[in-house]
């Protein structure tokens, strides 16, 4: 009985210096969330701000997958009200250098102003590029660029719709990441729209 007691702690003290080595190994050489070997549950993103557009505008969204084998990701569009997105794309398979391509035009709704007005107007959007769920590669937007144009379209005599003028809308790029050097515990995921200024650290256990 003393045997097996003295065993199990024997095995229990060898798990437990293995999880800490592990840990340890996997937190160790740089602080930098852009690196995928350290960080590979950090998810880097692709955010576009809230854009107010006017009647007859649309958002050309584009994407470029600037690595040697091709990628999945998605594009996944907002409103102002809502968490869930009321559009979402996905890029699947897409090659090498290849650029893809997606025209959205939001449902027109009510934009209040000062006091009780209201006026129609194109709903608010905002949009975000991201890993598609399920794929096992939570990295991927590392190797896409993007950009997103607001087109003014026209409408000639004869109906045909032309682009009057493009304006490109900043983007920002942004990690969604653990907080712990042991995920999924604690619910320790937070945004971080400024990884450069703020690099991924462990945060000191409570005490």
């Amino acid at each position: 009985m003393k045997k097996n007691l003295i065993t199990g702690l024997l095995v229990s003290i060898v798990v437990l210096a293995g999880l800490g080595y592990a840990i340890a190994v996997r937190g160790a050489g740089t602080d930098d969330p852009s690196n995928g070997e350290a960080f590979g549950l950090s998810a880097p993103l692709i955010v576009m701000p809230s854009v107010q557009l006017a009647a007859g505008q649309m958002l050309l969204f584009k994407a470029t997958n600037v690595a040697e084998s091709g990628n999945n990701f998605r594009l996944m569009i907002y409103n102002d009200d809502s968490g869930i997105p009321v559009a979402y794309k996905d890029f699947l398979r897409v090659g090498p250098g290849k650029t893809v391509s997606y025209l959205y035009r939001p449902p027109v709704g009510k934009l209040a102003l000062e006091g009780d007005v209201t006026i129609e107007a194109p709903q608010a959007t905002r949009a975000t590029f991201a890993p598609v769920p399920a794929t096992a590669d939570p990295g991927v937007i590392r190797r896409v660029v993007a950009n997103v144009h607001v087109l003014s379209v026209q409408t000639g005599a004869n109906g045909v719709q032309t682009v009057d003028t493009s304006t490109m809308i900043p983007l920002s790029h942004c990690n969604f990441e653990p907080r712990s050097r042991i995920p999924f515990l604690g619910g320790n995921w937070y945004w971080n729209c400024a990884p450069d200024l703020y690099p991924l650290k462990p945060v000191p256990p409570s005490e």
